[in-house]
């Protein structure tokens, strides 16, 4: 379960690059695990709220409504200029935005309400250690809302999907499955309420673009989406189209509250 490096700054050079595509990106600005996510995060409301890998800041939006105050916090500073931007476009007077990584949150202990974690902690280069942060700055009673891509159980479909996402983008350090996310949540010391999967609908030419991957790399993962053995291509629904394919991930979108 742990990633294979200590260090955020493959996840800076990568969406410092790539930013502006984040920023136009329906899977992260729309979808099912946005809506999920937020039907969780209106169960209460917040004082504070944070929003760890904000990205271009899509979550922190959409808690913004349920909150005083939310902090929407990157490892990226153009990651963060690009959420500025859109919160500006929005309206948004109650977004601020921070400049750190979710292995060490700038907030006192039992300090905010609530946090969220969308399409971001595949990137945390220490997983235990960021739920460890969540629960640690959480109020007693205190919500954390995680929606994030999964590998599936089967050891070989676990493998599959990490590998591509590792050769597509090089800050990917892990999709956990499912059992690794309830088993870490509950021994932080956070109880799940409410947890389900839904998935994330992905057009291959736009992942590759999205994370600029290099063209060689491109050709290598096109190839093995085409020819993946049968149980592979039925687990990620891979569906061939024109020159491109559909695929999806799937996703857990849950509620956990510290006791």
């Amino acid at each position: 379960m742990r990633p294979t490096a200590r260090s955020p700054r493959k996840a800076q050079q990568q969406f410092g690059r790539q930013a502006a595509f984040y920023a136009r990106s329906v899977a992260h600005s729309a979808g099912d695990s946005l809506r999920l996510l937020g039907e969780f995060a209106s169960l209460t409301r917040y004082r504070v709220a944070v929003d760890l890998g904000t990205g271009a800041g899509f979550t922190a939006f959409a808690v913004a409504p349920l909150a005083t105050h939310v902090v929407a916090m990157d490892v990226a500073p153009s990651m963060l200029d690009e959420a500025r931007r859109l919160a500006g476009e929005r309206g948004l007077a109650n977004v601020g935005f921070a400049l750190a990584e979710a292995e060490s949150i700038p907030f006192g202990t039992g300090s905010v309400d609530g946090l969220t974690c969308r399409s971001a902690a595949h990137h945390f280069h220490d997983v235990p250690a960021a739920v460890a942060e969540v629960c640690r700055v959480l109020k007693t009673g205190g919500a954390f809302l995680l929606a994030d891509t999964v590998a599936p159980e089967e050891d070989a479909l676990n493998h599959w999907m990490n590998e591509v996402e590792r050769r597509r983008d090089p800050s990917h350090q892990r999709d956990l499955k499912v059992s690794a996310w309830l088993g870490l949540l509950a021994r932080t010391g956070l109880q799940v309420t409410h947890a389900t999967m839904t998935t994330v609908e992905l057009e291959f030419n736009d992942w590759v673009q999205r994370s600029g991957t290099p063209e060689r790399a491109v050709e290598g993962l096109r190839r093995d989406f085409l020819t993946a053995p049968d149980d592979v291509k039925a687990a990620f629904g891979v569906q061939p189209r024109g020159e491109s394919m559909d695929f999806r991930w799937p996703m857990l979108v849950a509620r956990a509250v510290k006791a």
